[in-house]
């Protein structure tokens, strides 16, 4: 999961505010307003205006007219896929389903700029902006082939998201689920006009069933959750944080005052599907987060629908607790859903129960005292002598009401492990954010130690198979905590890109022996390397030179399978058959015919280490190998090493995005090229076409400097869109007709540049046609 919500950066800031009972709503006056006067209170997600646009491959002229809402989604989407452990390659079909609010920023900033400039019909500008492509976005961005649906609900769009999402699941419509949604303000909000009897506090603050509350407050957030079936994530080790057992979606109809309006039937109806799909009663319930707005309206529906389902079974009072995240909060509008399901899904979790932000007395018309329910302000533990079991409801305008029943999962024990010590692998599209991503997990362990090499493994597990590859990197071999926390905050230079390698056999048959005999006690791949090859894993009875070759015949064969490629295989003379078998490809079939030529017992001249080999020898260490094939760049297959361990996946820092400012707050269009007159001057006086074209790029992508060597779409993010844009600003400004997918014809500036410079000079001789640029 990973969140961005009022007061918080992050889930674990979230969570902790919460356990703390902050309120993370900003005001400024505590006094109440009359009707019509205006309320200083908000709840502000920071940076809204910020967004690491290379990480994604955006280029800045779309990032700055890109909904962002749909930028803050897509760093999230990614943070999740981090602490679940599949930001990596992944055998899996992965859908989404999210939602989001309003676009504001589209509304107050960009729509006046782009109707100023007239260009409101600008097709790059609704592919930014639409709601119908925010699903779509995140499944580009992220290489998902799964479902990739919008779900706009209102109010209940993010837990509707997560509903449909488990749907997907049980249906097999894919492997993995992201869900949720987003709702932003701009950060110049910073408050409301008060309406009596409107939905918006006089006070500036959400008292959900309160005997103080008036209403609730705006606020922005953004949730994603990562989903999958139980047994697909108890088979493959995931780091289960709660159980979906049962989930529900309808619609209040017709029979309500109006559209606004929420009925009690609907949601009685919601919760109730909700626990049937999970095979539960609602005495088994221990919590349920509620929708809370602290509207009186709302607040009156939701209690007496809940109590209708709770209250009928004899339960004491106090025996189920009720919690509204809005209290702490605001309302996160589209978001406000995911906010409440990652509370209660922490909340099962860990077995502690936050108390709600400034609850005083219970609303005296809900007569809580009969019901089972209680509120609190404390946090405290969850006691109870069955399953932590909790209930999350979300209620949209319109009549939407979802309700999803949660349950805690029980942690599988870390298995241990063969392997003595394990490697440790990060790497970050830059050095400083490498950087940031060692001291992040050196803190990581300095505040959640693993108790002992088997969760260690785990971690490296994580980082191994579930983050994703980038060109700067980072390895250590480590044998415990302490080990790995020196080692990250040790000053380090970066390795030599290599992606090829020799590979050379060194020593005596009897070494290499040796060598087989420690590698048989901590290394599975080598154990069953040896059964593989001759069904056994001893070695004890045979001939040092036949022991020495076929120890030099598994690990070559290791090397290969965990992707190393070599270049050429060396050997002293009595290896260089196994030499020869590991360069021909290894067949498993001729090992005895090569395993009987390794018979000569001299030795000849020891193999001589040089950058880009790899040595089996006495000292051959495999991890060590691994660490540094995979710091120089090569493509390690991680999976394939932990295929003989039950490992699992652990939750673990997310990528540290390096941000920018993207907001039109003082909107100044960039100066275009020339027009056609000039450009076309600029082409028959010999006005050098390199800056021309190189400006036109500028202009388009919005970006200040480009290599002329930079790749169109590889490294500056440019698309079909605005490829037909470059083209078009060359044709008009040059006179000239060119491909109307130049970009991609010639993909970098220079490219451009030279067949610019050809169809001029062969129009000015008279021999260009249009048909040649086709």
């Amino acid at each position: 999961m990973a969140g961005r919500f009022a007061g918080a950066g992050d889930v674990a800031q979230y969570w902790g505010n919460l356990l703390d009972g902050v309120e993370s709503v900003s005001r400024a006056d505590e006094r109440p307003v009359t009707d019509g006067g205006f309320v200083r209170s908000v709840g502000k997600v920071s940076d809204v205006d910020r967004f690491d646009a290379d990480h994604f491959r955006v280029p800045p002229a779309e990032a700055v007219t890109l909904d962002p809402q749909q930028r803050i989604l897509l760093e999230v989407a990614a943070e999740a896929l981090d602490d679940a452990g599949y930001a990596g390659e992944r055998d899996a079909v992965v859908g989404v389903f999210v939602g989001c609010g309003e676009n504001l920023y589209y509304r107050d900033f960009l729509a006046p700029v782009e109707a100023s400039a007239g260009r409101l019909g600008d097709v790059r500008v609704a592919l930014a902006n639409e709601k119908d492509f925010l699903a779509p976005r995140l499944a580009f961005k992220l290489g998902f082939t799964g479902p990739a649906i919008t779900v706009q609900t209102g109010c209940a769009t993010s837990l509707s998201a997560v509903a449909l999402a488990c749907s997907s699941l049980a249906a097999g419509d894919c492997d993995i689920a992201l869900a949720g949604g987003v709702s932003l303000l701009p950060p110049d909000i910073d408050g409301y006009t008060y309406h009596e009897g409107g939905i918006l506090s006089a006070d500036g603050r959400c008292r959900p069933f309160d005997v103080g509350s008036s209403g609730t407050v705006p606020s922005s957030g953004a949730g994603i959750v990562v989903l999958r079936r139980d047994d697909d994530a108890q088979a493959d080790g995931d780091n289960r944080r709660a159980v979906i057992r049962g989930w529900a979606v309808n619609n209040d109809g017709g029979a309500r005052a109006g559209f606004a309006a929420p009925n009690v039937d609907g949601q009685e109806a919601v919760i109730r599907a909700a626990l049937a799909r999970a095979g539960l009663t609602p005495g088994q319930v221990g919590y349920v987060e509620a929708h809370g707005t602290g509207t009186a309206l709302g607040d009156m529906v939701e209690f007496e629908a809940l109590r209708r389902v709770f209250a009928g079974d004899g339960r004491p009072s106090g025996s189920v607790t009720l919690g509204a995240v809005k209290a702490n909060i605001g309302h996160a509008d589209a978001a406000s859903g995911v906010a409440g399901l990652i509370k209660a899904t922490l909340a099962v979790e860990s077995g502690t129960l936050p108390g709600t932000a400034h609850f005083s007395a219970p609303n005296p018309e809900l007569d809580m005292g009969s019901t089972p329910f209680a509120m609190t302000t404390e946090t405290r533990p969850w006691l109870t002598d069955g399953s932590r079991i909790a209930g999350v409801s979300s209620f949209g305008l319109g009549g939407s009401n979802v309700h999803v029943v949660l349950e805690r999962a029980l942690a599988e024990p870390a298995v241990t492990t063969m392997r003595p010590r394990v490697v440790l692998t990060l790497s970050a599209r830059t050095d400083e954010e490498l950087h940031r991503m060692r001291e992040r997990l050196a803190e990581r362990l300095e505040t959640v130690t693993p108790a002992d090499s088997a969760e260690l493994a785990d971690i490296a597990y994580t980082l191994a198979v579930g983050r994703g590859r980038f060109v700067r990197r980072w390895s250590a071999v480590v044998s415990n905590s302490a080990d790995a926390i020196a080692k990250l905050r040790a000053p380090g230079e970066m390795a030599r890109s290599n992606a090829r390698w020799s590979l050379a056999i060194a020593g005596a048959p009897a070494d290499l022996a040796e060598l087989g005999k420690r590698l048989q006690v901590s290394e599975p791949m080598v154990r069953s390397g040896l059964v593989e090859l001759t069904g056994s894993t001893e070695l004890s009875g045979l001939t040092a030179e036949r022991a020495g070759a076929l120890v030099a015949a598994v690990v070559g064969r290791v090397l290969q399978r965990l992707g190393l490629v070599f270049s050429r295989v060396d050997a002293q003379a009595w290896a260089r058959p196994v030499a020869q078998w590991l360069a021909a490809g290894a067949d498993t079939a001729s090992l005895a015919a090569v395993l009987g030529a390794c018979t000569d017992p001299a030795e000849g001249r020891d193999a001589r280490h040089s950058p880009g080999q790899v040595v089996i020898g006495p000292s051959f260490d495999l991890d060590e190998v691994l660490a540094t094939a995979w710091q120089a760049g090569s493509g390690v297959d991680w999976a394939t090493y932990y295929a003989e361990e039950p490992r699992r996946r652990v939750s673990l820092p997310s990528y540290p995005f390096t941000r920018r400012r993207f907001w039109l707050d003082r909107p100044v269009r960039p100066s275009g090229v020339a027009g056609s007159s000039s450009g076309e001057s600029a082409r028959r006086n010999g006005v050098n076409i390199v800056n021309y074209v190189e400006q036109v790029w500028r202009d388009v992508l919005g970006v200040e400097n480009i290599p002329l060597d930079a790749h169109f779409s590889d490294d500056l993010g440019g698309d079909s869109i605005y490829a037909v844009e470059v083209t078009a600003r060359l044709r008009e400004g040059l006179g000239l007709e060119l491909p109307v997918d130049l970009p991609f014809v010639a993909p970098t500036v220079a490219a451009t540049a030279a067949f610019v410079e050809e169809a001029s000079a062969n129009k000015e001789t008279g021999s260009w046609s249009p048909s040649t640029t086709i």
